[in-house]
C-alpha cells in the first residue's frame, strides 16, 4: 500500500552530490538517471519493505549508494538484514534516534565514509552483475586481489592470457582492471590518512587513474562517495556501458573468427 511515495511506511530520498540536499525519490519511480556517485536513504516502519525498494533502486541505478536507515539499538535485527539482502556487501547501515523524524544529511554522508573498503570479491560481482557477464567474476577477482592484496592472479596464466580473455568483452587489460581496483579502494577510503595506504597508491597516480579511466579531475572525484560510482564512470569511458544503461557493441569472440550477435548489457545492482 501506498501513501504519498511511502510504500508500508517506507520513504526513500537521494542525496545527490555535493551532499547539501535530499531529493524524495517515489516509490517505482525511476532511478536510472541519478548522478553518479549519489546515495539513496531508506527508513520506515518495516526494514524488509525498505531493503526491497533499495534493491529496486539498485538494479537501475547500481552506481548509487545504497543506505538504510534503522532506530539504535537494533539488536539482532541489523544481522539478520545484511543476511537477507542482495546489498549485503554494498550496503550502509545508518543508526538514528528512533525520536527524530529527519536524519541529517550530515549523519548520513558521515556513515557512508565510514563504509568498510569493498573487497576484491565485491568489486568483481559487482563489475559482472553490470555487465551481465558472471563468467567475468573469477578473472576479475583475481586481478583485483593482486592489486589489493598482492596475491598473484594465477600461477597458471600470464597477465598477457588474462588481457586476451578481457579483450573478448572490452578493451580494458588485466593491467587496468588492476589500476581500477585501485583506484575503486581509494575511492572508499573515509580519510587522507587511509588513503595514503591503500596499495600504496600515490596521490600523482590516483590523478592520472582519474583522468585516465573516468575522463575526470582528482578534485572531481575527491568530493563523491562510494566505489561503485567509480567502476561506472571507468565502464562508460571505456564504452562497455552507456550514460543510458545499455550498451551492446561489445562482443566476444568465437572459435573461427565468428563472433556471436551482440547483447545489449543493462545495468545491474
Amino acid at each position: 500500500m501506498e501513501r504519498g511515495g511511502r510504500l508500508y511506511g517506507s520513504q526513500l530520498v537521494v542525496l545527490p552530490p555535493p551532499y547539501r540536499i535530499r531529493v524524495p525519490l517515489r516509490s517505482g519511480e525511476g532511478g536510472a538517471d541519478l548522478p553518479l556517485g549519489s546515495v539513496v536513504f531508506g527508513h520506515g516502519d518495516a526494514a524488509i519493505a525498505v531493503l526491497a525498494e533499495l534493491t529496486a533502486v539498485s538494479y537501475r541505478s547500481p552506481w548509487a549508494v545504497p543506505c538504510l536507515g534503522l532506530p539504535a539499538p537494533q539488536g539482532q535485527l541489523e544481522p539478520l538484514l545484511m543476511l537477507v539482502t542482495e546489498l549485503r556487501d554494498r550496503l550502509v547501515v545508518v543508526n538514528h534516534s528512533p525520536t527524530r523524524g529527519d536524519v541529517a544529511l550530515a549523519h548520513v554522508v558521515r556513515c557512508v565514509r565510514n563504509r568498510g573498503s569493498p573487497t576484491s570479491a565485491a568489486l568483481a560481482r559487482w563489475v559482472a552483475r553490470r555487465l551481465q557477464q558472471r563468467e567475468l567474476e573469477a578473472p576479475l577477482r583475481h586481478q583485483f586481489e593482486e592489486a589489493l592484496e598482492g596475491t598473484p592472479a594465477d600461477a597458471g596464466l600470464s597477465v598477457a592470457s588474462y588481457s586476451r580473455l578481457f579483450a573478448q568483452y572490452g578493451r580494458y587489460t588485466a593491467r587496468d582492471w588492476r589500476a581500477l581496483g585501485r583506484l575503486a579502494a581509494h575511492a572508499a577510503s573515509g580519510c587522507l590518512d587511509e588513503r595514503r595506504t591503500v596499495s600504496s597508491i600515490s596521490l600523482r597516480t590516483v590523478c592520472d587513474y582519474a583522468r585516465k579511466y573516468l575522463g575526470t579531475p582528482y578534485s572531481v572525484m575527491a568530493e563523491r562517495l562510494g566505489w561503485e560510482w567509480v567502476l561506472e564512470a571507468a565502464l562508460r569511458t571505456a564504452g562497455y556501458v552507456g550514460p543510458e544503461g545499455r550498451r551492446g557493441s561489445h562482443r566476444r569472440s568465437q572459435p573461427g573468427g565468428q563472433a556471436p550477435r551482440s547483447r545489449a548489457i543493462h545495468g545491474t545492482g
